[in-house]
């Protein structure tokens, strides 16, 4: 039972790894007939993934529960949207915009440590010496993939300002997490994923319109809407899936203790996907990052 429970968790993360890759590939025109624009990225990718979930949903009889969900705590479930979807992807994906997928992926892997530091602040969970060792590698692992140790000029290079806005999304993703919890615990992790999806989702359509984005989308080939269709059923849609039932499997602290996967992963794809480099540099902080994952997510009787 553990053993399957692993095996779908490391499924989900390796899923979650291609998401910074895939993203980086279509908004750099690579490969598709155009560039696709990062807030039609994230637009289409949460509103194929909502609507994957609601059909999960439909199947499995549970659409009274997101009516009741809705009416009996709408408003703070719609502020989770806006910050958990809206605010974290419009930052993530304007963050690849001007950042390598290596390094987008290396930031938002923060979010377990990031998600771990504000549940010892808001919620009193304990976080022993380990764990604050684990926080303070994490973030200088970020720092690290953020800054390169290059320091000359830093403020006016292109990627600084894509690295502080995908950290920032990790940072926002974590307080989602946080506060969400009460809330999936309440209503299912798969009502809640829905409305914040739906509504995160909505509001980034609000967004594109204002931009005039929609009749972009007139100009991508089948390769592009094969690779959106990609991040909204398979790498959110069916990686939620495999990651939920994964962890109802397995002691939570140990599930999510396998996201230190996700930086390292993420650098190979990117180097072999699109070509990028790595960096001793980057190399180390996806390890720093990794090995602050690690440390943060390890449950109090293991330390």
């Amino acid at each position: 039972m553990k053993r399957g429970g692993y095996l779908l968790v490391l499924g989900a993360i390796v899923l979650f790894s291609t998401i910074e890759v895939v993203a980086k590939y279509l908004q750099s025109g690579e490969g598709a007939a155009g560039q696709v624009g990062p807030t039609q990225v994230a637009t289409l990718r949460f509103l194929f993934g909502a609507a994957f979930i609601l059909l999960l949903l439909m199947g499995q009889r549970q659409g009274r529960f997101v009516a009741a969900a809705f009416k009996q705590d709408g408003l703070p479930i719609a502020l989770l949207g806006a910050v958990g979807v809206f605010l974290t992807f419009f930052l993530l994906h304007e963050g690849i915009e001007s950042t390598s997928a290596s390094t987008a992926a290396v930031i938002f892997s923060m979010n377990p440590v990031f998600t771990v530091l504000f549940a010892s602040l808001v919620l009193r969970e304990r976080l022993g010496r380990v764990g604050w060792v684990g926080v303070g590698l994490g973030l200088l692992g970020a720092f690290a993939a953020i800054t390169g140790f290059r320091f000359s000029r830093l403020f006016s290079r292109e990627d600084f300002l894509g690295s502080i806005l995908v950290l920032v999304s990790a940072a926002t993703w974590s307080v989602y997490t946080v506060y969400g919890k009460r809330y999936s615990e309440r209503y299912g992790s798969a009502v809640i994923s829905f409305l914040t999806m739906a509504i995160g989702s909505g509001l980034l359509a609000v967004l594109l319109t204002i931009r005039g984005g929609w009749g972009e989308m007139a100009g991508y080939d089948l390769r592009a809407w094969a690779w959106l269709l990609y991040l909204g059923v398979v790498a959110v849609g069916l990686g939620y899936i495999l990651y939920f039932e994964g962890m109802r499997r397995v002691p939570a602290s140990r599930g999510a203790s396998l996201f230190y996967l996700k930086p390292v992963l993420a650098l190979i794809l990117a180097h072999f996907a699109l070509g990028e480099p790595i960096s001793y540099t980057l190399l180390l902080a996806s390890v720093m990052v990794a090995s602050g994952i690690l440390l943060a997510t390890l449950p109090p009787v293991r330390r």
